[in-house]
């Protein structure tokens, strides 16, 4: 049975973020099945941004990427969801694996071949929203960054993570136990992009400091939404590990949709510009 929820998550002293939606996850079906498992977390993202341009028509639109493996979302992506999982103490090992797969699609052929034994995979890849921040017909997906101008005045641009989880059991042809989604998205006090579209790197920290909070958010989320933070009863808990500080931003409001219901987009709120912009 769904249910409306919201609620306050704080992620070190990077701020709060709110998140709110409807979860149709089974979660004591869910939970009781993978305790003392074993559970493989498995990324397609974090080495490449989804750049987009909006302009005045659709004739303006550019679409493009931006290889950026040294900004580390990969890394903190994979690691900030193994450390969610471990401690809620419920599984007898938790594990990354590395595939060569950049979309759902393809990482579900390649999970076919995976060498590492596992009960469970939880495999992490981009995800369809809305723009929540302009209201353009053209919505955001992934990991990137969006641009948007008028008559080439008025730049504006917003970074945004938008995440989908799906919770599979390889044995069985990777039949799914539960999936969600989660997307946020925040505006960024200075043009990110250039016509290309591609990073201005004068002005890209904000960017990549806002993607690095809402990647953590989303993760705790998209974990929470599954049921898998929680302790099995009589369980002990380990503590979380608390990511490094970053630059203080403002909140960020995301929207979480658990299929098969989808919750309203919300639009983030803007963040100050680094120190020296």
């Amino acid at each position: 049975m769904g249910m409306w929820r919201s609620w306050v998550v704080s992620i070190g002293v990077a701020g709060l973020v709110a998140l709110s939606g409807c979860a149709t996850v089974d979660k004591p079906t869910v939970q009781s099945r993978l305790t003392g498992k074993s559970i493989t977390v498995i990324s397609t993202l974090g080495t490449t941004l989804r750049l987009t341009w909006r302009g005045t028509t659709v004739f303006n639109h550019e679409q493009g990427e931006a290889f950026v493996p040294d900004w580390g979302f990969k890394e903190q992506l994979e690691t900030a969801t193994v450390e969610q999982l471990k401690a809620s103490g419920r599984f007898s090992s938790v594990q990354r694996a590395t595939i060569t797969a950049t979309r759902r699609e393809e990482a579900l052929k390649e999970l076919k071949e995976l060498k590492t034994p596992t009960d469970h995979v939880l495999l992490i890849s981009g995800a369809q929203s809305g723009d929540s921040i302009w209201g353009t017909q053209e919505g955001f997906a992934g990991l990137g960054i969006a641009q948007r101008s008028f008559l080439a005045l008025d730049t504006q641009s917003a970074a945004h993570v938008s995440l989908r989880a799906d919770l599979m059991v390889p044995s069985t042809f990777g039949a799914v136990l539960g999936e969600a989604t989660v997307a946020t998205a925040q505006r960024v006090p200075a043009p990110a992009l250039l016509r290309g579209p591609r990073l201005n790197d004068s002005n890209a920290a904000a960017a990549r400091e806002s993607l690095k909070v809402q990647i953590d958010a989303a993760v705790r989320s998209l974990v929470t939404q599954l049921g898998l933070h929680e302790a099995p009863a009589g369980a002990a808990t380990a503590p979380v590990a608390r990511p490094a500080a970053a630059p203080a931003v403002q909140p960020v409001n995301a929207q979480v949709d658990s299929r098969p219901v989808t919750a309203p987009n919300v639009e983030g709120r803007g963040i100050p510009a680094p120190a020296g912009q």
